[in-house]
């Protein structure tokens, strides 16, 4: 398969999967650019954030429409966010990659975990 269409095979089922768990699609998309497209593990991490700023934007509207956004909360949660982002992006250069691998799993099997128990 053509690396164009991999990559928008992979978008999409970031997207729908982003939309409908609202997890942002990084979870599908960070392995997809790395495991099925062979780009580094901090390129993939880059790419995934750069797209997801566009799909989540897209994702919203209708989750607006349906009137399912707390907008407090969702303020607050951006404020902390925009923080947290920019300082997870400067840190992401000094970790090696396969580190950066290794703790993405981790975080996603605990996550994984912790919401299958709850």
């Amino acid at each position: 398969m053509h690396p164009s269409l991999k990559a928008g095979a992979l978008g999409l089922a970031a997207g729908f999967i982003g939309g409908l768990f609202g997890i942002g699609g990084g979870l599908v998309m960070v392995p997809g650019l790395v495991l099925f497209l062979g780009i580094d593990q901090h390129r993939a991490h880059a790419t995934s954030v750069a797209v997801i700023v566009v799909a989540a934007g897209a994702s919203v509207i209708p989750f607006a429409v349906e009137s399912q956004v707390d907008w407090a909360t969702a303020g607050w949660l951006l404020i902390g966010s925009v923080v947290g982002a920019f300082a997870g992006a400067r840190f992401i250069a000094r970790v090696p990659a396969v580190w950066l691998a290794r703790a993405f799993v981790a975080l996603t099997v605990v996550a994984a975990a912790r919401m299958a128990i709850t």
